[in-house]
């Protein structure tokens, strides 16, 4: 994973404290951050594939 599942969950709160001033750029990271996730767990999942039982 490029980042760990705690990362993942900092990034979001650290998101969600930004002010409505800053809620276009909040959501476009989010974005992005969900996206890395979404990568991140298929490549987990592809990997334990490949070593069952692992």
């Amino acid at each position: 994973m490029r980042l760990s599942w705690s990362q993942h969950l900092n990034a979001a709160r650290t998101l969600e404290l930004a002010g409505s001033d800053q809620a276009g750029i909040a959501l476009a990271l989010m974005g992005m951050a969900l996206l890395m996730l979404v990568q991140d767990l298929s490549l987990e999942t592809d990997h334990q594939g490949d070593h069952p039982g692992a």
